[in-house]
């Protein structure tokens, strides 16, 4: 992984495959020893091993999971969710997986104000190296779109450009019984 930092770019392995903006990357791995003892699994208790807690709920191996927006707790989550999600063998579960895992981390507008403008996460992405094909899902426009780059021309001098599908694409079974959706709800 490459970070480019005040003194120069700094090239570090990446052991959990998840990137975030700052602290420093270092930083992050280390965070993560906090929260070694999370896992997806049930366990027995450690607590007070000769005591039975009555267990309530699905996923309380994850308490303790940071929920908040900051940096270091969305890359936390981002490991967790991506290091023990299942790996689909196609590639429409696999695009549905990679967007499933990024939507831990989303920032929703509103969330996070510096000052009067608000943070969001503008879009989400992810590639098929191989095949040539982006996808991408904007704040606004849930549907995943796919851009092949096949047939595009890298080696020219043209700038390629596809328009951003940022319109809400929602697909109704009988149109004619929903209202218009057009103006917004709030």
């Amino acid at each position: 992984m490459a970070e480019p930092t005040a003194d120069g770019i700094r090239i570090y392995p990446n052991p959990v495959g998840v990137l975030t903006n700052n602290p420093p990357f270092p930083f992050h791995l280390e965070h993560l020893s906090m929260y070694r003892g999370i896992s997806p699994r049930e366990s027995p208790t450690r607590f007070a091993p000769n005591t039975d807690f009555p267990n309530f709920s699905r996923g309380l191996n994850a308490v303790g999971l940071p929920g908040d927006l900051s940096s270091p707790s969305r890359f936390v989550r981002a490991a967790f969710v991506k290091l023990n999600s299942v790996i689909p063998q196609t590639e429409e579960r696999s695009v549905n997986q990679c967007f499933h895992i990024l939507g831990a981390v989303e920032q929703v507008e509103g969330c996070v104000r510096i000052d009067s403008e608000l943070e969001r996460t503008q879009y989400t992405s992810c590639c098929n190296t191989d095949e040539g094909i982006y996808y991408y899902k904007t704040y606004e426009n849930h549907q995943i779109t796919a851009v092949s780059l096949q047939d595009a021309d890298l080696d020219g001098d043209a700038l390629l450009l596809h328009p951003l599908i940022t319109r809400q694409q929602i697909r109704r079974e009988k149109t004619s019984a929903f209202p218009d959706f057009s103006t917004p709800l709030l």
